[in-house]
């Protein structure tokens, strides 16, 4: 059993005694040291807590979980009771295949999203479940979380990454053998596939969607040769099954959000920054001690995005010797790990969505619809340019005060350290 596999069944034997019984950040990450052995004054200095309090976190913890598994538990025996619990009640049934799933011991927060897919996905409604976001979000580790913790409600969970683009009949027939139970099948179709989630519950999680998208001026357009996949989510969408399909990725596919909705068996989830708490104990991870102010500095430079604050802790303790302050004073803070990120958003869009975060960069208080089509872009129709900041919206790349209602007189902004790249990508030029 994996320290993450523990802090899910912890969750699970906490929910099935009392639905409001849910396990916060801290007492996950009270359990996971625990489980590596540290001390309670080791894991108070990690967690920048007291000591006592945590000893009390953990000492209350035990006691919930002694009483609704019948066995003592302590902070000496988790392991050992847990592996016992897991080994008397695992279902026979119960296949799992996490291909490249990254470790999430390390999971900062998003205990909110995790709650709002549970719900979704625990009703057994919801067929299709899109999670979206910015490039270094934490799209990946969620959907690795949620699968862990509610792998108990279905009978196969299957995580695979996109990240290589593989052609969709690849997938199939990597999949397919998984639930039929045979490797000497020889279809290999969209028809074999939902015919399986019809009559097995299956969690089906599809990481990195757009390695399958095209970049350019219309977002969620399929690259050429990988137009069956939206044949395949068109159908999982709008059939009915007894499975969850979930998707991650930086934009949503043609089609997705059409069919979405609060009501709807097709559900999107819009994956926002961390909190700058959170932020803090990200830094904390990496050894650097960093005040409330100095995180919100961080997370509102850049987006709150966890990828980015890992990145940043890096050069700051390698630059500029764990100096938080002298980091955020020397003002560039687009250094080459962050650039590169960056770079690989940058490089899908299309000339015109290239020209519209210049614009946006150069001269956020004027950056409106209209002063963009009338200063630096005269020759584009205003269907053009809708198209193109609606694109820029579905890649998380632009936002407004007004949530996104392009109006005339709607101000377009950029996260801090976007508009920094954007700046800096144009002097180069």
């Amino acid at each position: 059993m994996t320290p993450q596999e523990a802090i899910a069944l912890v969750d699970h034997l906490l929910q099935s005694a009392n639905k409001k019984l849910k396990l916060n950040d801290i007492q996950s990450r009270v359990i996971l040291y625990a489980w590596e052995g540290y001390s309670y004054q080791e894991i108070a200095a990690r967690l920048l807590y007291e000591p006592d309090s945590i000893k009390h976190i953990g000492a209350k913890l035990w006691q919930t979980l002694s009483q609704i598994i019948g066995e003592k538990v302590s902070k000496q025996n988790l392991q050992a009771v847990l592996r016992r619990y897991q080994h008397s009640s695992a279902p026979d049934n119960c296949i799992q295949d996490w291909g490249e799933a990254i470790d999430v011991s390390y999971f900062y927060n998003r205990l909110q999203e995790l709650e709002t897919l549970e719900t979704w996905i625990s009703g057994n409604s919801t067929r299709a479940i899109g999670i979206f976001g910015l490039g270094g979000i934490g799209k990946t580790s969620l959907s690795v979380k949620l699968a862990q913790q509610l792998q108990s409600q279905f009978e196969f969970v299957i995580w695979r990454s996109l990240q290589q683009a593989p052609p969709l009949d690849a997938i199939l027939g990597d999949i397919l053998p998984i639930l039929t139970g045979s490797s000497t099948a020889k279809n290999y179709s969209i028809n074999a596939l939902v015919e399986q989630l019809r009559q097995k519950r299956c969690l089906l999680i599809l990481d990195n969607l757009e390695s399958i998208l095209q970049g350019g001026n219309r977002s969620g357009q399929y690259q050429q040769g990988y137009e069956d996949y939206g044949l395949l989510f068109a159908r999982i969408a709008d059939e009915p099954h007894q499975s969850c399909l979930i998707l991650t990725g930086r934009e949503q596919p043609r089609g997705f959000a059409l069919r979405s909705g609060e009501n709807l068996p097709v559900r999107s989830l819009q994956l926002f920054g961390v909190s700058p708490p959170v932020c803090q104990k990200i830094l904390a991870d990496k050894g650097l001690k960093a005040t409330l102010w100095q995180c919100q500095n961080l997370v509102n430079h850049f987006g709150g995005n966890p990828l980015a604050i890992k990145l940043a802790a890096t050069t700051i303790k390698t630059i500029f010797s764990g100096d938080i302050d002298a980091f955020l004073a020397q003002g560039n803070t687009v250094f080459s790990d962050l650039w590169d990120l960056l770079d690989c958003q940058f490089d899908r869009l299309s000339p015109l969505q290239q020209q519209i975060m210049y614009g946006i960069a150069i001269n956020q208080e004027r950056a409106t619809p209209a002063n963009l089509k009338a200063e630096i872009l005269p020759q584009v129709s205003g269907r053009q340019l809708m198209e193109a900041l609606q694109a820029l919206a579905d890649r998380s790349l632009i936002f407004d005060e007004r949530s996104l209602n392009y109006t005339a007189s709607t101000s377009l902004m950029l996260q801090p350290a976007i508009a920094e790249y954007v700046r800096e990508r144009l002097l180069e030029k």
